[in-house]
């Protein structure tokens, strides 16, 4: 009786028209009243003329109107009422209070995951949080619960629309959800936005029961739906040129979820999938440390990685289910970007799906991803084998962009010249990419470049320019450990055995095995002109040089000396007392003397301390442990290990012969750059 005398009631149609109807809504609608207008939607009539109107009314009241917004997508007009969601995604933005509950749901997550691993480490103890959300319902931001019921909305509205041509609305929605979905891609508006895109598809598979926690916001409307009153005769797509849209349509959908999933990583506690670090975990599992925890048991451990690895496990399965293959993908990523298509332009949509063009980041990352999922988690999937070089070397470039240097590829240079210059380009691009990586494993993939080259005078000529090169600082340190590899690789092989698991072997390893090569390259290893710095009125700006940007070349190179002065082979075959001369005279005395002059500066030794003024003493002191400290510690141990392998008298008196001096000279010329 209190239901009838309500003004809601007492006004509906035809005791007023559905406009004005409309308006009374507009007024007296509460959210104590959402369940009486529940009721009255399901007239099919009534929300026929009014539900494209109530959306953007209803909206503001979730989740309290989730009801009465389902009734408008199952009963209501499905062509006016899809444009009206449409235009509600187009308008939603995340506020300060979206971003605050967001930040405190995964909190509450993490809070909750702690508390699971101590039951699981305590089971004999009780443990009770006094935090509601670890066992009630996840509060959701307010963008992400009308993001969610938008699109549960447009799933229901999609299947209702009987036309010869689904593409235009099909455009018209992803428009809206991309839109909509960029401004903030959580794990629960990802899977929401993957669950549309397996609605929507004409070859979809059956939805799996939950399995993670943001899968528990999807809302699945599973109430009959009215049908379309406005049916066209011919209700399938009717021509296979259709099929063909649809299917790219959602191909382009699915790679701009994936780029917008991948960067919203980045500002992530834990960024990005880690998947170069997991995936050498796996292929080198004799390189952990066992004291530590590995990225691969991290991501197990964890239950917020392990429903980020879900979810891209749910995207790299979808997009096979869209059609899309790893030579699509290939042939996409290794068109140069000057040459690609243009992509989508919705406010003229295509006619044919050739006019499509799948965004190259995009494909770039779910080629990675699957190749992750294949080797990874052995998922069984078979994926495209690329070739290093040239194949790799030249989709790099066309992401990261080629070298600008003057000293590039002139086209009038001999084809192997020109290859080999593209191979040395990739290899220091992809070093300056890496060199401040803080995981050692990322900071190795330029060598397994290096090492993958199989002409030997091709891997010694990019460890000589990387050395020789003075704009090539950068890459010092990492070409020192290539010849280190290198070297200790070619004596295996010369063994016919290998020095150790990391040991790559090669088929013509006599380069590093020459003493007259590693001749060329042992003036670079110990440059005595960098060492003619001014301890005077320059000392800081001297020191800042030596400690920040040659220190770490410097003890590299000592360390490398010491390693092949400490083995009897090495020692012979690359004939090291006849480096004895050079080392002792142009390198190391000059070392030393620069070592001292920077020691002799600090207060404490009674000098003038010019440079703990410059930076402060406290940075002083670490600084001149990193640098001075560490290599007179290194200065000493080649010292001590040069007096028991070699006669010291004996050592210094020998000198290169002229057929030596020969020989150097022939291959300095022959691997010039």
């Amino acid at each position: 009786m209190a239901d009838e005398e309500d003004p809601l009631v007492k006004a509906l149609p035809p005791a007023t028209d559905y406009l004005t109807y409309l308006t009374l809504l507009e007024y007296q609608l509460t959210p104590a009243r959402l369940p009486l207008l529940h009721k009255l939607l399901q007239d099919e009539t009534l929300t026929t003329n009014i539900g494209w109107d109530l959306v953007q009314l209803l909206l503001p009241m979730l989740p309290q109107s989730q009801d009465c917004l389902q009734d408008v997508a199952r009963l209501g007009n499905p062509r006016e009422v899809i444009l009206r969601v449409s235009d509600a995604l187009m308008k939603l933005q995340p506020g300060e209070d979206d971003e605050e509950t967001q930040d405190q749901l995964e909190e509450s997550d993490n809070r909750l995951e702690d508390v699971e691993k101590l039951e699981q480490d305590l089971e004999d103890t009780a443990i009770e949080s006094d935090d509601e959300s670890d066992t009630g319902t996840r509060k959701l931001p307010r963008f992400v619960m009308q993001f969610n019921c938008l699109l549960a909305m447009l799933s229901v509205l999609h299947s209702r629309i009987k036309t010869t041509y689904p593409s235009r609305f099909l455009a018209t929605s992803l428009q809206a959800t991309l839109e909509a979905y960029t401004l903030m891609p959580t794990n629960e508006t990802t899977t929401a936005l993957l669950e549309f895109f397996r609605d929507v598809s004409p070859l979809k598979r059956p939805a799996l029961p939950p399995r993670a926690a943001s899968e528990s916001s999807l809302i699945r409307v599973s109430q009959a739906s009215a049908p379309d009153p406005e049916a066209e005769t011919h209700s399938h797509p009717s021509t296979s040129d259709e099929q063909a849209l649809l299917k790219k349509l959602l191909q382009f959908g699915l790679i701009e979820l994936l780029k917008a999933c991948m960067l919203s990583l980045t500002n992530s506690a834990e960024s990005g999938m880690c998947w170069a670090i997991r995936l050498h975990e796996k292929l080198h599992p004799e390189s952990r440390i066992p004291s530590l925890l590995t990225k691969t048991e991290h991501y197990a451990s964890s239950k917020a990685l392990r429903e980020r690895d879900m979810i891209l496990g749910k995207i790299t399965a979808l997009s096979r289910d869209f059609g899309i293959d790893d030579q699509q993908l290939l042939r996409i990523i290794s068109i140069p970007p000057e040459e690609q298509p243009p992509l989508l332009d919705f406010e003229e949509i295509p006619k044919s799906a050739d006019e499509i063009s799948l965004e190259r980041h995009g494909s770039l990352l779910l080629l990675a991803a699957r190749v992750a999922n294949k080797k990874i988690f052995s998922s069984g999937q078979e994926v495209v084998q690329i070739p290093v070089f040239p194949d790799l070397a030249r989709i790099f470039f066309n992401f990261i962009g080629k070298p600008t240097a003057t000293e590039g590829v002139n086209i009038e240079q001999p084809q192997s010249i020109a290859v080999d210059q593209e191979y040395e380009d990739f290899v220091l691009t992809l070093t300056a990419c890496t060199s401040h990586q803080i995981y050692n494993t990322i900071r190795r993939i330029p060598a397994v470049v290096v090492h993958s080259h199989p002409s030997s005078t091709s891997r010694f000529k990019i460890i000589r320019r990387a050395l020789e090169k003075e704009n090539l600082l950068f890459a010092r340190d990492s070409a020192i450990g290539w010849l280190k590899d290198e070297i200790l690789s070619s004596t295996a092989d010369m063994e016919g055995g290998t020095a150790g698991k990391t040991t790559v072997s090669f088929p013509d390893p006599q380069v590093f095995a020459d003493p007259h090569y590693f001749s060329v390259l042992f003036p670079l290893l110990f440059n005595s002109g960098e060492l003619s710095l001014d301890t005077t009125s320059g000392i800081v700006a001297s020191w800042l040089r030596f400690s920040q940007s040659l220190a770490p070349s410097i003890h590299a190179s000592l360390s490398l000396y010491y390693v092949l002065l400490s083995s009897p082979k090495l020692r012979q075959l690359l004939e090291l007392e006849k480096t004895y001369p050079y080392f002792q005279n142009k390198f190391l005395g000059p070392l030393k003397s620069l070592c001292r002059a920077f020691e002799s500066d600090l207060s404490k030794m009674g000098g003038d301390g010019r440079i703990e003024s410059a930076i402060g003493e406290e940075l002083c002191e670490i600084g001149m442990a990193r640098s001075v400290g560490l290599i007179s510690l290194l200065i000493e141990q080649v010292e001590e290990t040069l007096a028991d392998v070699f006669d010291i008298e004996e050592a210094a008196l020998k000198e290169p012969s002229a057929d030596d001096i020969a020989k150097v000279a022939e291959i300095r010329t022959k691997t010039a750059s």
